[in-house]
């Protein structure tokens, strides 16, 4: 425990002044450098005071639950309050000497003592939660009170070490049977512990102590219990029970339970779910192909979170790491997502490590936070952007005779969003689509549509012939002799859309290396590198001027890029003068009669219009590369 301002009050109670020991840190001076005795001698200190284990449990009993749950430092530790011993529950983290104050890890131990009507009885509470250690401790082990830093700063000679009443001790039980918990609990109590926090520390005891493990894995598993939700696919109590039941670690009887609703009602997305982390749990599916399939329907339900979360867990368990991170990642930076699930997320993160799968990873590292993002932003604040030198494309949306994005697309409503899914049923889209015309072309539309293959020359490129290039050198595609200028047209033909496409992104590789000091590749890293740019540039999800709507156009066409150079995709409409409505098609090798229509463009602008609701493009590109393979 840390102090400051001078040694904390109940641990003086253990020393004795004899118990100093001293060092020179100058000639001729000997100062303080704390006071040390052993278990025996400090658990006999605390008795003659009357503290001992045994008042220390019937203090625990009495807190138990309503105190405890009510001076419990937030949500997270109010979940688990109840399964902690004598020697955690009143565990203290601070000591601020200035107002006497024990800053507690589990329970706001200073609101309680301030409760009290004893005196000192945050010291009388720090004194219990000593002698349930000491009470359980060998009795020659040794006890070291360090007070160096605190000499240090005061006179030689000076002792640190003061007297402490703890006479009242033996009242504190009576007065805690007496306290009434507050209705709403003591403000401030919200402020402690998140759930990563409580892992790192219930994992860490676990290490520490093996005896502990079952009980440290037991409050793990109870930190996942959450609050029915009041809408969503896991709303109806039924399929809620099963999930609870599940987070807890029971799976006996849960795959009949699914059966007789699926027998009632026919399949749906909670049931699917539910099935699926049966599987995962039990180990009866092989993870990479139950990963492959809940991914779809992942991919096309981006408000189910918990979906979200076991799709990065399957891909976790088959060893995929860069799809694990990325449906990882997007679910923990979402804000409107369940702190709960958010924080499983991390745990997949911290799992997979920051370097996995991909080849430029050092990028993404150094874009990892503000701090980091502000040093590799341009240096000079309000400079014009670097003159571009690039060709003039025909996609441009300064042209105001083509307009191919829209110019401020609005921020759609919950309702809007939520209907937009493809996971909606056509009824909820029927609903839903005179709304939907007000949204940005191209935002409506599925992240695919599978289709049969029919006469279409279409094959994925052999994987040996995959290359990765520097974004801003991008070669023109295969049967393009010349590099001539592409004319202020918009393309008519899918060459023609190619050719566009690939000027704009050298012109996006190209902006990102002279306004942020970043090169990217046409890869994975790369465009994880790329969208975190968009979205801190569009960030309120608004394209408002040209420069933006450039902005959007560049990473439209990279991310159509990629999915022609390495999953073989091709223009089939280019026609329209709303890029959001292109199509392309990506072949499937493991299903050579089907392919897969995509909107690229479409999607990047739904990425920017729909935030956190929306998977994020290095999320789609992986599913798009998982089901082409």
């Amino acid at each position: 425990m840390e102090a400051r301002g001078g040694p904390p009050e109940a641990e003086c109670a253990l020393f004795e002044p004899g118990d100093i020991e001293l060092q020179a840190d100058e000639p001729g001076t000997n100062r303080e450098k704390g006071y040390t005795t052993t278990v025996a001698i400090a658990r006999a200190r605390l008795e003659s005071a009357g503290i001992d284990g045994a008042l220390t449990a019937e203090v625990v009993a009495a807190l138990r639950p309503a105190l405890a749950r009510a001076y419990a430092r937030g949500a997270a530790a109010r979940a688990v309050v109840d399964r902690l011993e004598a020697t955690e529950l009143l565990e203290a983290r601070s000591y601020d000497t200035t107002g006497g104050r024990y800053q507690g890890f589990w329970l706001d131990v200073d609101g309680l003592a301030r409760d009290l009507p004893l005196p000192h009885s945050g010291a009388i509470l720090q004194a219990l939660h000593l002698a349930a250690i000491l009470s359980a401790a060998p009795d020659d082990a040794p006890v070291v009170l360090s007070t160096a830093d605190e000499a240090r700063v005061r006179r030689p000679g000076e002792r640190t070490l003061r007297r402490v009443d703890l006479g009242g001790a033996r009242g504190i039980l009576e007065a805690l049977r007496s306290l009434r918990p507050p209705p709403r609990g003591r403000p401030g109590t919200e402020a402690g512990p998140g759930r990563q926090e409580i892992v790192a520390w219930l994992r860490d005891r676990a290490q520490r102590a093996p005896e502990t493990r079952e009980r440290m894995a037991e409050m793990e598993a109870a930190l996942s219990t959450r609050e029915a939700p009041a809408r969503g696919p896991l709303s109806e109590t039924a399929l809620w029970n099963l999930e609870t039941k599940l987070s807890r670690g029971e799976t006996a009887g849960v795959l009949e339970q699914i059966d007789a609703l699926e027998k009632r009602r026919g399949r749906a997305p909670g049931t699917t779910y539910l099935r699926a982390r049966l599987a995962l749990m039990t180990k009866s599916e092989d993870p990479r192909a139950l990963a492959q399939r809940i991914s779809e329907l992942s991919t096309s339900m981006t408000g189910f979170h918990e979906l979200e979360l076991l799709t990065a867990q399957a891909w976790l368990a088959a060893g995929d790491m860069r799809r694990a991170r990325a449906f990882a990642r997007d679910l923990g930076e979402n804000a409107s997502a369940d702190p709960t699930l958010r924080s499983q997320a991390h745990d997949v993160l911290e799992v997979t490590g920051p370097g996995s799968g991909t080849q430029n990873m050092a990028h993404v590292a150094a874009l990892a936070g503000p701090v980091a993002a502000a040093v590799v932003a341009d240096p000079r604040p309000g400079s014009a952007p670097p003159p571009s030198d690039a060709p003039v494309t025909p996609l441009s949306p300064q042209s105001p005779e083509s307009p191919v994005i829209p110019r401020a697309p609005r921020a759609p409503s919950a309702s809007e969003l939520d209907d937009a899914g493809a996971g909606a049923s056509e009824p909820t889209r029927a609903r839903s689509s005179a709304s939907m015309k007000s949204l940005p072309p191209g935002t409506s539309f599925p992240p695919y549509r599978i289709e049969p293959r029919g006469d279409r020359p279409l094959s994925p490129p052999p994987l040996e012939t995959i290359d990765i290039e520097r974004v801003e050198t991008l070669a023109l595609p295969a049967g393009v002799q010349v590099e001539a200028p592409p004319s202020d047209d918009p393309p008519r033909n899918p060459t023609a859309a190619r050719v566009a496409c690939t000027y704009l992104a050298r012109e996006l590789g190209r902006e990102l290396r002279l306004r942020n000091n970043v090169e990217i590749q046409d890869d994975v890293a790369g465009l994880e590198v790329a969208q975190r740019f968009l979205r801190e540039a569009l960030v309120d999800g608004r394209v408002r001027t040209p420069e933006e709507e450039r902005e959007v156009m560049r990473h439209g066409a990279f991310l159509s890029e990629m999915i022609a150079r390495r999953l073989g995709g091709r223009w089939i409409e280019v026609e329209s003068r709303d890029a959001g409505t292109w199509v392309m098609l990506v072949p499937t090798r493991s299903r050579p009669d089907e392919v897969a229509r995509v909107w690229p463009f479409g999607r990047v602008l739904r990425f920017v219009v729909m935030g956190h609701r929306e998977r994020d493009l290095v999320s789609y590109y992986l599913e798009l590369e998982s089901r082409s393979r």
